[in-house]
């Protein structure tokens, strides 16, 4: 050690760490122990896998879990995030858009799933893997990945060995961390065989990254997965606690009656020993036994459900998701604080589709090159034909007169258009008016066959204003 070296131990010594936080103690110091490196160094494959195996437990029996999962589903992708094609063509925009929505409906290359049901899977994948993606196949469809099939070959006991250092589990990348290829394969037994290596140009990931460099992802819940199951296990004993309290059993001590109560009490797998009470039953004990009665010690807790509120809230502040629509129940307060709340979660939720569009802009482009290719599609020459913008469906207001109002006014004043008003809704503006022309021409031919004098007089339509200057209006009545 250096004089310099050893001058500065004495200044800690001395005067302390000039910022508390990195102060040691009892508790902390595991944390300022270990060197952090990249996270396949952190979060490794047994790890990754051990992770996802809880995730999709809790995922299954896990309410809360269950709850985050649907609300994923329901608010990010909802009846499908829908593409509006930008080429600055407007016949090649119809014509790709036509194209997309035939494919959509069997894109998948089992044909069980809509383009709607694909987004969904794939908008999961970081709360349980951590990554995934979709792999571009042969034949113009895409396969679902998730992130567990993204790995190395593994041995009888289910641990991998890279057998290159230019691959970090399953990800090959180049030397400026660049991903060039996925070695993706299919999982038996807790073990990744047939491992295939997929080009990335092949491969739409999707992760969110934590930190620079990042090759593959962490569950977004893991900050509180230790919290999911320790919530779970609270609950269970205040439930046994509430049982226990409900219950009421009697115990009988019969003297003289020793070789009666031992046949009586005698189970098939021979255990003689009284282990449980049924609520309202009678048990008797043999000869000098005695019972105590069995205390909860004021359990139920009382404060147990502002206790799991907290938690809940806790839980839901990890990834974006207010109490309230974890538990469905947005009513208990103000209506401003609700609409408060709303406009929280939609934060999240339009973040959330946002970090959908790289894998999308990615499939589009790679449907786009194909229907050109087989001439499908004609892109004129200073048009742009990869360019698209993503409809998601919006997230509505709690008050919708207000909402409708408002979409009104923007429309008005050309901040939105026909199309994002309608996206919220699932459809397209050219498929609505449509519609509303069908509904119009049925109107018209009931109206003539009923003899009625307007057709208006069937439904009510859109009303339309105008503002005149009264003096001007005058003016030119007199001229």
């Amino acid at each position: 050690m250096t004089f310099f070296q050893r001058a500065k131990a004495a200044s800690r010594f001395l005067f302390g760490n000039a910022y508390a936080g990195i102060r040691n103690t009892t508790r902390r110091a595991h944390r300022y122990t270990r060197n952090l490196g990249p996270e396949h160094r952190e979060f490794d494959t047994g790890d990754r896998e051990k992770m996802s195996a809880v995730m999709l437990d809790l995922r299954r029996n896990n309410p809360t879990v269950k709850a985050i999962s649907r609300l994923r589903r329901a608010d990010v992708v909802g009846p499908g995030i829908r593409p509006q094609a930008a080429t600055g063509d407007e016949d090649l925009d119809k014509r790709l858009e036509e194209l997309w929505e035939e494919y959509a409906q069997q894109p998948e290359v089992t044909g069980t799933m809509t383009v709607a049901e694909v987004q969904k899977q794939v908008a999961e994948m970081p709360l349980w893997y951590g990554d995934g993606g979709l792999m571009l196949a042969r034949g113009g469809q895409v396969q679902v990945i998730e992130g567990l099939r993204i790995g190395e070959p593994g041995n009888a006991y289910g641990i991998s060995t890279p057998p290159d250092p230019s691959r970090v589990q399953g990800v090959e990348f180049a030397k400026a961390g660049r991903p060039v290829a996925y070695h993706i394969g299919t999982r038996e037994d807790g073990t990744l065989k047939e491992l295939q290596r997929v080009p990335v140009r092949n491969f739409a990931f999707h992760q969110k990254l934590m930190r620079p460099g990042q090759l593959r992802g962490v569950s977004e819940l893991a900050s509180v997965i230790n919290l999911l199951q320790d919530l779970d296990e609270y609950k269970s004993v205040e439930m046994l606690a509430a049982k226990i309290a409900a219950s009421m059993a009697i115990a009988v001590t019969r003297e003289d009656a020793h070789d009666f109560e031992l046949a009586n009490r005698s189970t098939t797998d021979g255990d003689e020993r009284l282990q449980t009470f049924e609520p309202g039953s009678f048990n008797y004990l043999n000869p000098g036994e005695d019972i105590k009665v069995i205390s909860t010690g004021g359990r139920p807790n009382s404060q147990a459900i502002m206790y799991i509120d907290h938690c809940l809230r806790e839980i839901g502040s990890a990834i974006g998701i207010p109490l309230e629509f974890l538990i469905q129940n947005i009513g208990g307060s103000s209506f401003s604080a609700s609409q408060g709340v709303v406009l929280q979660y939609q934060q999240t939720v339009e973040e959330e589709q946002r970090a959908l569009e790289p894998v999308l802009n990615k499939w589009w482009k790679w449907k786009v090159v194909e229907w050109l290719k087989s001439g499908a599609a004609e892109a004129p020459t200073g048009s742009r034909p990869f360019r698209v913008r993503w409809r998601a469906p919006a997230f509505r207001w709690v008050n919708k007169a207000a909402q409708v109002q408002a979409d009104r006014f923007y429309v008005q004043l050309g901040a939105m258009s026909l199309d994002d008003v309608t996206a919220q809704f699932g459809h397209e503006a050219s498929e609505v008016m449509e519609r509303k022309a069908k509904n119009i021409s049925a109107a018209k031919e009931i109206a003539a066959k009923y003899d009625l004098e307007d057709w208006r007089e069937l439904f009510n339509d859109v009303q339309t204003t105008a503002g005149v200057d009264m003096m001007a209006l005058r003016d030119s009545d007199a001229q």
